[in-house]
This record gives structure tokens, C-alpha cells and sequence, in this order.
């Protein structure tokens, strides 16, 4: 008799169960919970989809900076090449006046020591982490500091 009283409460509690749930549902679907719900979730997805956009956009952005940097430094390293080898053949210039004896020990001993300088600071450039417009202006610098140096070597050696 106890197992038949049992299985009745049990059916009895889950019909009640059922019946609440089923007027929850009706209730929450009368009231617009659910559409609620559903809206505040799109609203969500068209947010993350716009975060997700304005991510790829800055990724784009910041792969067109790379490049930019990278084609820069390329730039920069060619003319840091030109400069150097300008520089060989301006102390190749030197050493010639002073094997011909077409300047003074003073004069061969300033003149290289501007051309070790212009070195030095050539490749300190190679090296250097400094934004690209000082970079710019720093490598057109020795360009004309180097030029400078180029007149006053063969003003001497024709001389």
C-alpha cells in the first residue's frame, strides 16, 4: 500500500511540477522576457562583431606601418651603403694626396681624423633605434658633412 501512496505523491508532485513550469514559460514568453533576452543577445553579437572589425583594422593598420618601416630602413640602410663606400673612396683620396706628398702631416692629420669621425658616426646610424624623419635629417647631415670633406681632399690633392 506504502509503494502506491508513494508513486501518487511522486505523480501528483511532477503534474504540479510540470503545470508551474508550462505557466512560467507562458508567463515569460506573455511578458517578453524571452524576446528581451534574444535582443540583449543580438545586441551582444553585433558588438563583439564590431570590436572584431575595428581589431582587423588596426591589424591592417599596424601591418601598413611595418611595411612602411621596413621599406624605410631599407632606404636608409642603401643610403648608409652609398655614404660608406663614399667614404672609402675619400680616405682612398686622402691617402693618394698624402703618398704625393700634395698636403701637410697637419692637414692629412685633420682631414683623417673628420674622415674617422664621419665613419664612426656612419655607423653608429646603421645602429641607431631613432625615429625615421631624425634618422632622415642625421644620415642628409653626414651626406653633407661628407661632401664638405670630399671638396676640401681633392682641393688639396689638385693644389
Amino acid at each position: 500500500m506504502i509503494p502506491v501512496l508513494k508513486l501518487t505523491f511522486i505523480a501528483a508532485a511532477t503534474i504540479t511540477l510540470v503545470g508551474c513550469t508550462y505557466m512560467d514559460t507562458r508567463s515569460k514568453v506573455s511578458s517578453g522576457y524571452y524576446d528581451s533576452r534574444l535582443n540583449e543577445e543580438r545586441r551582444r553579437l553585433e558588438n563583439e562583431q564590431d570590436k572584431q572589425t575595428q581589431l582587423k583594422r588596426d591589424q591592417q593598420r599596424i601591418e601598413d606601418e611595418r611595411l612602411s618601416v621596413e621599406r624605410d630602413l631599407t632606404r636608409y640602410e642603401g643610403q648608409l651603403a652609398a655614404l660608406d663606400s663614399d667614404l672609402k673612396k675619400a680616405n682612398t683620396d686622402l691617402e693618394a694626396a698624402r703618398r704625393k706628398n700634395q698636403l701637410s702631416r697637419s692637414e692629412y692629420e685633420k682631414l683623417k681624423s673628420d674622415l674617422e669621425q664621419l665613419q664612426f658616426e656612419e655607423k653608429a646610424q646603421q645602429y641607431s633605434k631613432a625615429d625615421p624623419a631624425e634618422k632622415q635629417r642625421k644620415l642628409e647631415e653626414l651626406q653633407q658633412r661628407r661632401q664638405a670633406l670630399q671638396k676640401a681632399i681633392q682641393a688639396l690633392a689638385t693644389s
